[in-house]
């Protein structure tokens, strides 16, 4: 393969501009001299990417990716140093020179990659050529684009063609052209009859060609003319080396720039949404061409903005069908709202209809939030039956769970409060229920995602005013309890169950203890430490990691707690425990036995300051005056069980009160 001249190579690094290049893909905000972005090399949350034009360089402060544009692109795009710089040269129109002229030979040892890129390209063009100067294209593919009110710069614009109706036009022209069978087949742009015979996949049909984040083309879609029951209205490119349906969506390369400026996505269903969402003046468009949403789709539309509105036409059943893959939105940290059409309407027959100002308020005067909207459907679905609205409360909370951010979650569980008119404590206890299922999943699962690097950006810390009183013994006791979960939450001790010892993680021992007690923390700086640890802890596999992952919370508090409580060194046990349990012990990381007496000692101090809170305020309360003689025999009752309760603690804590 040719080599490009040492002067091109000068001239793309002179021209080039990191924030331009990572800004292709990555949405990017200004911060001080530089930019900041969320990292495509990892499932970032919060903007972990530093741009500095500077020194032309940028830098993932969580993954440790690091480098220049050319970096970036050969990292991002899976692609080779010299077509990096192809795409530069190209990106800042710098005339490419090569050392010597390339020959056809060295092209044809182009890797296989390379080629099918190449054999793409050829065909987008000839479709193109197809549509426009042959008379075949005019009568039938034009005359279905024009029906659509499709406008010729809208044509030009999304590269739109038209495959002849012919047995092998196409194939014909491609293998004359020098283009390998091979690549031809496997590109599925040509199929092979059982008798050997070549012939054009989409012959007879309009082509929508399908580019990637970077504008090659990477497939095609092909929609038939003629009414024929058998045949498939829409062909689709198979899976190959270059074309992942999964990772796919229409229209991605066109709308990027859009979404930026808009900070937003629309998302709907087919390319005739998109191309007509986009003539009428809505250009941060993409579609997931018909299929359910995909995590790596997601990852894509993550990268360009954080909000996405999802737009639905009146099929009930469609709709229904499509809520899960919006539930991965909320797990992704996107802000997902939805606008729903008229009846009867899609995106592609409601812009049509419509002035391009009339749909932008349409879309600005009915979008509104993913939960409340999905809410609104399941009741209305699950109607007065009590067994259904138990299940609708159900999926809600699963798709809360998802949620990371939990002041986000405190206002669903408010809304939900509201709208199934349910106590919001309620559905916060049956909430923190599900999270940890999730966590014990994702545990399970072979496909965990693996612990967070090691690397941890500089935070500057601010010790705010702590809003608990030091003195204050159950603070004291959840903070005792919420410590020994950030130290020794993953090691595992044993749960008698039935009649067995079963190994059980110390952060699901402790968590199973306090939802079964239906114990609640009040401290808000421990209860928020909780929740974040415990959503972490959903998707990390390591202790450590879960202590970086606290210590870079975006809660400050949060962070200054982590901070103030987890020592810097591994604890040791007093060495009067040697005495206390006759064991030879280093630290509780060498002797399961003494770990879980201890945990079992932190839960009981702070079931005791619980029960000790619940009598002084039934005793309050049976002081009030006015108080009904049914309420007095009811409170004298909880308390006898209370005083029961305590009194069989402080027999496990060898603990006298009086």
């Amino acid at each position: 393969m040719a080599k490009i001249s040492q002067r091109t190579i000068d001239e793309i690094y002179a021209s080039m501009k990191i924030e331009e290049v990572v800004g292709d893909f990555v949405s990017l905000k200004r911060q001080g001299s530089g930019f900041v972005g969320i990292c495509p090399f990892h499932d970032d949350r919060n903007p972990s990417m530093h741009v500095t034009p500077r020194l032309g360089i940028y830098k993932c402060f969580v993954c440790d990716a690091k480098g220049n544009a050319i970096n970036f692109l050969m990292e991002h795009e899976k692609i080779t140093y010299p077509e990096a710089l192809e795409y530069l040269a190209k990106k800042y129109s710098i005339p490419i020179e090569y050392e010597r002229k390339e020959t056809e030979e060295e092209r044809e040892q182009r890797t296989e990659r390379e080629s099918l890129y190449l054999v793409n390209a050829f065909a987008e063009k000839f479709f193109m050529d197809q549509l426009r100067n042959t008379e075949e294209g005019q009568l039938m593919g034009m005359s279905y684009f024009k029906e659509r009110g499709f406008k010729d710069s809208t044509l030009d614009q999304f590269h739109l063609g038209y495959c002849p109706d012919k047995w092998d036009a196409f194939t014909s022209e491609a293998l004359k052209q020098g283009y390998q069978e091979e690549f031809l087949l496997k590109l599925g742009l040509t199929h092979k009859s059982s008798n050997g015979k070549l012939y054009d996949f989409y012959r007879g049909r309009v082509i929508f060609p399908i580019h990637n984040v970077s504008g090659k083309v990477i497939g095609f879609g092909g929609r038939v003319l003629k009414k024929d029951e058998k045949t498939a209205k829409y062909y689709n490119s198979p899976e190959n080396e270059i074309y992942h349906k999964r990772e796919t969506l229409y229209d991605i390369y066109l709308a990027k720039k859009a979404i930026r400026a808009a900070d937003n996505i629309y998302l709907v269903e087919g390319y005739t949404d998109v191309i007509s969402m986009f003539e009428s003046g809505i250009e941060n468009v993409v579609a997931s061409s018909g299929t359910s949403l995909t995590e790596e789709q997601i990852h894509i539309l993550s990268r360009q903005s954080k909000n996405i509105t999802v737009l639905y036409d009146g099929d009930r059943a469609g709709i229904k069908a499509s809520l899960r893959g919006i539930d991965l939105l909320l797990n992704k940290g996107m802000n997902v709202k939805v606008c729903l059409l008229p009846d009867g309407e899609d995106p592609d027959s409601f812009a049509k209809k419509h002035r391009d100002s009339e749909l932008k308020e349409y879309l600005e005067q009915n979008t509104t939030d993913f939960l409340i909207f999905k809410a609104q459907i399941l009741s209305e679905d699950a109607g007065n039956d009590p067994v259904k609205r138990a299940a609708m409360v159900s999926d809600m909370l699963k798709s809360i769970a998802g949620i990371q951010d939990n002041i986000v979650r405190a206002f669903y569980v408010k809304e939900c409060s509201r709208l199934f008119n349910l106590p919001e404590e309620t559905l916060n206890t049956e909430l923190k229920r599900v999270v940890w299922a999730n966590m014990r999943s994702a545990k399970s699962s072979p496909t965990s995602p693996e612990p967070a690097p090691d690397y941890i950006p500089h935070i500057t810390i601010t010790v705010p005013k702590q809003e608990e009183p030091r003195g204050d013994k159950l603070y004291e006791s959840e903070k005792n309890l919420l410590v020994l979960m950030l130290q020794y939450g993953y090691y595992e001790i044993f749960k008698e169950q039935e009649g067995e010892k079963v190994p059980i993680r110390i952060d699901q021992y402790i968590c199973d203890e306090l939802f079964n007690d239906n114990i609640i923390l009040k401290s808000p700086v421990v209860a928020r430490t909780f929740d974040a640890y415990v959503k972490s802890a959903e998707v990390i596999k390591d202790q450590t990691a879960v202590q970086k992952a606290l210590l870079m919370s975006e809660d400050s508090e949060v962070r200054n707690f982590v901070i103030e409580n987890l020592p810097t060194e591994i604890p040791t046990v007093s060495p009067n425990w040697e005495d206390r349990y006759d064991l030879q012990i280093f630290s509780m990381h060498d002797n399961v036995t003494v770990l879980q007496q201890e945990v079992q000692n932190v839960l009981l101090n702070l079931k005791f300051r619980v029960v000790e809170e619940t009598i002084e305020y039934i005793e309050s309360q049976l002081k009030e005056p006015d108080l009904e003689e049914a309420d007095t025999e009811l409170l004298l009752g909880y308390m006898c069980e209370l005083l029961q309760t305590r009194k069989a603690i402080t027999t496990l804590l060898n603990r006298t009160v009086s």
